[in-house]
C-alpha cells in the first residue's frame, strides 16, 4: 500500500490571526515543499472562502478536491528555487466551529472539526448552520450551539459526514479543557457519543499522554497542524496507507477493514505546545502539576487562577498510573519543524534568510521537509551537514531538550546545549555525539506519580523515603529529627500529622508549633487538602500567637502588643539616664536574659516593667512568661497528647521550656524537626545545644537524621559541606549540574553591575556569560535571589537591577505598614490605644472618634493636610491599610497583626521578581540561582557595625560559628547556580571600607569555583578545574 500524509485541520485567510497569503494555490505550494498529500480546506462555512474553494478547486469522485490550475506555483514561494510537484495533492472539506453555550450549570466552550464528503453536502450544512449564527464574521464561526446539537446537524446532513472534537485538551475551547470543558465525552455529546470515533489530541499532547485514559481507547487519535500560515503546515499530521479518498480516510479512522489504513501520527513534542504545563504568563509563572496543587491552582505572584495546562488535565482525568497503548492503535513519531532545527544550528531566527536559504537547498537535495525529518538516511544528511545529521538523529531518537510551553507561550525543543554548539564550531563533533542528553524512556514521561494531575485545591501527597518514614513512624517517646536543607522537612512533618490522624488521634489533642504565622497558615492549608473530610484540624501556630490567645482567654480581652521597636522605645523612655551604647547594651542584656529564662534585677528593668503595667502594654516575652508561669503552677492544663515543633533549633531557652511544659509526661508525643547547621538566631537567644538539652530532660530521646536532599545539585551540597568538615555531606537526589562562580570586584558599584548583568543574561539575554548560564536554561525573575548579610548592602544592588530593567523585590521594604504615612496613621491609632510611640516625636492631632471609625474616617479628617494628599488616599499602601483594618476587625487586631508578622512572612508572599533580601530572611526559601555578594571579612563574618565604622564597640562579639551557619544557609538556598562575590572596597553609611575576602570563602574548595574578575575593564576568567 502507498502511504500518504494528511493535515486535516488548517485555516483560511478569512479566520482571525491568519496569513493573508492563504489561498488554495499558496497552500498547495507549501504542501509540496512540506510533503503533504491531503490538506483540509479549512473554514468551508465562510461564504467568501467557499466561493474561492468552488472557483479554484475541482471536486473528484472520491470526495476530495484538487487544484484547478497548478501552473507556475513557484510564484507563490519566491524564495524557493526548486521544482514543485502538486499533481497528487488533494483537499478535503473541513471546517472548525466554536460552540459557546451553558450546560449543566457551567459555560462550555468547545471547538469541533466538521468534515463533509463534497461541495453539495457542505453547502447544505452551511444553509442550515446560517440559521444559527453569522457565518461571514469569521472563518471559524462562533455559535451558541450545543456540541450535541451540532453533531446531530452534521449527521443529518450526509451519512458520510462526521465530527471530530478539536485539540481536546487545550484549556480554552476544547472537549476536556480545564477552563470550560467536560470530564467525560458522554457529558458533552450525550446519546450521540457513539457517533464520535476520532479525537484530535492537539499540539500540547501526544498519543502516549492520551493512553493514560482507558476511556479514550476506542477512539482514533489524530493530529493536525491547526496552521494559520503556510509555514506551519505539517507540524502535526496523520499517516495513512491505501486509497486516498474521503470515504477511505473516514473508514480508516473508524478502524474498519477497508482499502485505507490509519498508520499513526506525526507529532509536535508536546512540551513545545502552548499549553503543556500550568502557569500564568502575565506573571511569568510556569508550574508542574504537583506544584500547582501546592499553590491550590493560584498564581503564587498575583493570586489569580492559573491556566491549568494539558499535562495536568490529562493526569487529573486519567485512570492509569502509566500510559498503556491500546490494542490495534498505531504508533506515532515526534518531530521538530525543519526551520526550528536549522534555526538552532545556525544560531539565527527560524524566519531569517539564512535559515530559508539552507531550507531551500535541503529540500532541493533531499525532497520534502517531512521526508528529511523522517526518512533521509543520516549518512546522506551528514554529507551535507554533520551537525544537521546529528540533530535529526537526536530528534528521531527522542534525545532532545524540552522547555515546556504554558498559558499560551510556546515551549521549545532543542537538540543541543549551547556548550555543544560551541564545541561543534570548534570541530569537536565526536564529543558532542558521544554525550547526548538523556533519552526519555517510552511510557515513562507521562507516568502518573502520587500528587500529579490533581485538581486545584487537592493536596499532593509524595512518597516518603526510608528515613522520612522512620521519622513519621517513630515514637511514642520523644523524637528529634535532624533535617538538613532540602531534605523534606515539611513533608515529614505533614506525614507525621497524617499518621496520627489516621490512627484516630483527636485533632484537638495535636499541637503544631511553627516559627512564623504564615508557616502555620500554610500547614493548615495543607492539612485541609490532606484531610478534606475532617471537621476540625489540629492547632498550628507560633508560640507567640498561642501565648496571645491564652492571655486573651484569661484576661477577657487582647492586650496592646508592643513591637520590638516599640519595646525599645518604651525602655529608653523609662530610662532617660541611659544613652547610646549604654542604652543598647542594657536593652540587649535584659532581652536576652529573659529569653534565657533569667530575670535581671535592677532599676532599669523595673522601670520598664512598671511603664508597661501603667500603659497596659505587653511585649512578646510577656506572653510566653505569663503562659509558662500558669503551666508551672497548674493554672493552665495543656490538653495535648502530641506536640510537634518545626525549626526546633531556633527556640530560645524560654521557648524550649514552654514547649516541654506543653508536652505529656516523659516527652511522650513530642516530635521536633530542625537543623543545627541552620541555627542562625543566637542573637535572639536561640539555644546552641537543643539536642543535648532535650536529651538531659528525656534520656530516651530518639534521633533521626534526614540526609537525602531534593533541592540542590551535588556540587552545591559538597561545596557547602566544607563549612562543616566534621559532619556528613548531604546526598543529592536530583541529577543536576551546577555553576559555581566567584567574582572579585574593585568596588560595590562594579559588583552590583556585575550582578545585574548576570541576572539579565539568566533571564534571556546574550553575551559573554552563556557558558555560565546553564546552557540557556529558562528562568523567571522569581528563580533568582540576591542574599546579603545586612540591609545596608541592599540599595546599590537594587538600583543596579532596576537600572537594567529587571523586576526586583526588596521584601523588607514592601509591606504596606512600612510606608511612612501609613506608619504615621498607625502611630496615631497606637496613641489612642496607649502605645508608647507618642514618646518619640510629634504626631498630628486627630479626633478620637475619627480614629475609632478607622482609616477612611481619618482620611476625611486629614484631607490634604501635609504630609497627606489626595493621591495618598488612593495609593496601594493606604488601600491595603483599609483592607487590613476590616480584616482584623479594628485597630487592636490590626496592630497585633503587624507586630506578629515577620520579615520572612512578607518574603514568602512574593515571587516572580528577583528577590534581594538578607540571609536571615531567606531561611526556609529556595531558588534556582543565588547571588551572595559582600563576602568580605567583617561583613561575613559580621564584626558589628561599630567595628566596621571604626567606633568603640564589643570586640569580642563575633560569633564565628553562627556566621558560618548563616553562610551555609545562604549557600544551600541554591538549586543549581551560585554566584559568590567580594570587592576590594565599598562604602557603608558614608565610610569607605577596604576589607579582605571573607575567611569563610577561603574554607571552600577553590578548585570547585570558576573565578572571574574585572581589572581595568579587562575581564579575567580562570579555567574551572572541577565542576562536573
Amino acid at each position: 500500500m502507498n502511504s500518504f500524509i494528511a493535515d486535516l485541520h488548517i485555516h483560511s485567510k478569512f479566520s482571525r490571526a491568519t496569513s493573508k497569503n492563504l489561498t488554495p494555490r499558496n497552500l498547495v505550494a507549501w504542501a509540496s515543499v512540506k510533503g503533504i498529500d491531503v490538506l483540509a480546506t479549512g473554514d468551508f462555512t465562510h461564504p467568501g472562502w467557499m466561493q474561492i474553494v468552488t472557483e479554484q478547486l475541482i471536486a473528484e469522485e472520491n470526495g476530495l478536491l484538487r487544484l484547478r490550475d497548478d501552473r507556475a506555483l513557484e510564484q507563490e514561494l519566491p524564495w524557493f528555487s526548486g521544482n514543485m510537484n502538486a499533481a497528487g495533492i488533494r483537499f478535503l472539506l473541513c471546517t472548525e466551529i466554536s460552540s459557546i453555550y451553558k450546560k449543566a450549570g457551567k459555560v462550555r466552550k468547545i471547538h469541533n472539526l466538521v468534515f463533509m464528503p463534497g461541495i453539495d453536502a457542505a453547502m447544505k450544512f452551511n444553509t442550515r448552520l446560517a440559521q444559527v449564527g453569522n457565518l461571514a464574521s469569521d472563518g471559524r464561526p462562533i455559535l451558541g450551539l450545543d456540541a450535541h446539537d451540532l453533531l446531530e446537524m452534521v449527521l443529518e446532513t450526509d451519512p458520510l459526514a462526521y465530527l471530530v472534537p478539536a485539540h481536546i485538551w487545550t484549556p480554552w475551547f476544547s472537549l476536556f479543557g480545564s477552563k470550560s470543558g467536560f470530564d467525560r465525552i458522554e457529558d458533552c455529546f450525550g446519546d450521540l457519543s457513539g457517533e464520535i470515533f476520532a479525537l484530535e489530541t492537539g499540539l500540547s499532547s501526544d498519543p502516549e499522554m492520551n493512553w493514560m485514559l482507558s476511556a479514550l481507547d476506542r477512539f482514533s487519535l489524530i493530529s493536525n497542524s491547526d496552521a494559520h500560515s503556510g509555514e506551519k503546515l505539517g507540524r502535526e499530521a496523520n499517516v495513512f496507507a491505501g486509497e486516498m479518498s474521503f470515504a477511505g480516510i473516514r473508514s480508516a479512522l473508524r478502524r474498519e477493514n477497508g482499502s485505507t489504513r490509519f498508520e499513526g501520527t506525526l507529532e509536535f513534542y508536546p512540551e513545545e505546545g502552548k499549553y503543556h504545563l500550568d502557569g500564568h504568563r502575565k506573571c511569568g509563572v510556569m508550574l508542574e502539576p504537583g506544584e500547582t496543587s501546592v499553590h491550590r491552582g493560584l498564581c503564587p505572584v498575583c493570586g489569580k487562577p492559573l491556566t491549568i495546562g494539558v499535562l495536568n488535565r490529562v493526569l487529573a482525568l486519567s485512570d492509569r498510573s502509566a500510559p498503556v497503548r491500546p490494542s490495534g492503535h498505531p504508533d506515532y513519531s515526534s518531530l521538530v519543524p525543519l526551520s526550528e532545527v536549522l534555526s538552532e544550528i545556525l544560531g539565527v531566527g527560524p524566519g531569517t534568510k539564512k535559515v530559508q536559504g539552507m531550507y531551500n537547498q535541503l529540500v532541493q537535495d533531499f525532497g520534502s521537509e517531512l521526508s528529511i525529518l523522517r526518512h533521509v538516511p543520516e549518512e546522506d544528511l551528514r554529507r551535507s551537514s554533520k551537525i544537521l545529521a546529528e540533530a535529526v538523529r537526536r530528534m528521531r531518537s527522542g534525545v532532545v531538550h524540552r522547555h515546556s510551553g504554558y498559558d499560551g507561550e510556546y515551549g521549545r525543543i532543542s537538540m543541543f546545549t549551547a556548550q555543544e554548539l560551541l564545541e561543534f564550531k570548534h570541530g569537536r563533533m565526536l564529543s558532542m555525539a558521544a554525550q547526548p542528553p538523556a533519552v526519555a524512556v517510552p511510557g515513562q514521561r507521562w507516568r502518573k506519580t502520587t500528587g500529579e494531575g490533581t485538581t486545584p485545591g487537592q493536596e499532593a501527597v509524595q512518597t516518603a523515603n526510608e528515613m522520612q518514614m522512620a521519622a513519621i513512624l517513630a515514637g511514642p517517646g520523644p523524637v528529634l529529627v535532624l533535617a538538613g536543607p532540602g531534605t523534606g522537612k515539611t513533608q515529614t512533618l505533614m506525614g507525621r500529622v497524617r499518621r496520627l490522624l489516621e490512627q484516630g488521634t483527636d485533632p484537638a489533642r495535636i499541637l503544631i508549633l511553627t516559627f512564623t504565622r504564615k508557616a502555620a497558615r500554610e500547614l493548615k492549608d495543607r492539612l485541609q487538602r490532606l484531610c478534606p473530610g475532617l471537621s476540625a484540624l489540629p492547632k498550628a501556630d507560633t508560640l507567640h500567637a498561642l501565648g496571645l490567645e491564652y492571655w486573651t482567654s484569661v484576661m477577657g480581652e487582647a492586650p496592646v502588643l508592643l513591637s520590638e521597636e516599640s519595646s525599645r522605645r518604651l525602655f529608653a523612655a523609662a530610662n532617660p539616664d541611659l544613652r547610646g551604647k549604654e542604652l543598647k547594651t542594657a536593652w540587649n542584656e535584659q532581652s536576652l536574659a529573659r529569653e534565657n529564662g533569667v530575670r535581671i534585677p535592677g532599676e532599669h528593668t523595673r522601670r520598664y516593667l512598671d511603664d508597661k503595667v501603667r500603659f497596659n502594654l505587653v511585649d512578646y516575652t510577656d506572653l510566653l512568661e505569663f503562659w509558662l508561669e500558669h503551666l508551672e503552677i497548674g493554672q493552665c492544663v495543656p490538653g495535648y497528647d502530641h506536640v510537634l515543633v518545626d525549626e526546633v533549633q531556633d527556640l530560645s531557652a524560654l521557648q524550649l521550656k514552654l514547649v516541654t511544659a506543653l508536652c505529656p509526661q516523659a516527652g511522650r508525643g513530642f516530635f521536633a524537626i530542625g537543623d543545627p547547621n541552620q541555627a542562625i538566631y543566637g542573637f535572639r537567644g536561640a539555644v546552641r545545644d537543643v539536642e543535648q538539652r532535650l536529651r538531659n530532660l528525656w534520656p530516651d530521646l530518639k534521633r533521626i537524621r534526614l540526609a537525602r536532599n531534593y533541592r540542590s545539585a551535588q556540587q552545591i551540597l559538597t561545596l557547602a559541606a566544607h563549612l562543616f568538615p566534621e559532619k556528613e555531606t548531604l546526598v543529592a537526589e536530583k541529577p543536576l549540574s551546577a555553576s559555581l562562580v566567584l567574582f572579585e570586584a574593585q568596588g560595590a558599584e562594579q559588583e552590583a553591575g556585575w550582578i545585574a548583568g548576570r541576572v539579565r543574561e539568566l533571564l534571556g539575554g546574550t553575551g559573554h556569560w552563556q557558558a555560565d548560564t546553564h546552557e540557556g536554561k529558562s528562568l523567571s525573575p522569581g528563580d533568582i535571589a540576591v542574599l546579603v548579610r545586612f540591609k545596608a548592602l541592599i540599595p546599590p544592588i537594587a538600583r543596579a537591577l532596576e537600572g537594567a530593567g529587571i523586576p526586583v523585590s526588596v521584601p523588607e521594604q514592601e509591606s504596606f505598614f512600612v510606608d511612612a504615612r501609613v506608619e504615621l496613621l498607625l502611630r496615631i491609632a497606637g496613641n489612642v490605644l496607649g502605645l508608647p510611640d507618642f514618646l518619640d516625636g510629634e504626631i498630628p492631632s486627630c479626633p478620637e472618634r475619627a480614629v475609632e471609625k478607622g482609616p477612611l474616617a481619618m482620611a476625611v479628617h486629614f484631607g490634604e493636610t501635609p504630609p497627606f494628599d489626595a493621591l495618598f488616599w488612593k495609593s496601594k499602601p493606604f488601600l491595603d491599610l483599609v483592607k487590613a483594618f476590616q480584616t482584623c476587625s479594628g485597630w487592636r487586631g490590626l496592630l497585633n497583626m503587624v507586630r506578629l508578622e515577620t520579615e520572612l512572612c512578607a518574603i514568602r508572599a512574593r515571587a516572580q521578581k528577583v528577590q534581594v533580601m538578607t540571609m536571615h530572611g531567606a531561611k526556609g526559601l529556595e531558588f534556582e540561582v543565588v547571588f551572595l555578594p559582600g563576602l568580605e571579612e567583617g561583613i561575613l563574618p559580621f564584626a558589628g557595625m561599630d567595628m566596621l565604622l571604626g567606633k568603640p564597640g564589643d570586640e569580642g562579639g563575633i560569633d564565628l560559628d553562627e556566621e558560618r551557619r548563616l553562610f551555609y544557609v545562604g549557600l544551600t538556598r541554591a538549586k543549581s547556580m551560585l554566584f559568590l562575590s567580594h570587592c576590594a572596597s565599598r562604602r557603608v553609611f558614608g565610610k569607605t571600607l577596604k576589607l579582605a575576602p571573607s575567611s569563610l570563602v577561603r574554607r571552600l574548595p577553590q578548585d570547585m569555583l570558576r573565578k572571574s574578575a574585572i581589572k581595568r575593564n579587562v575581564r579575567v576568567n580562570e579555567r574551572q578545574l572541577s565542576l562536573f
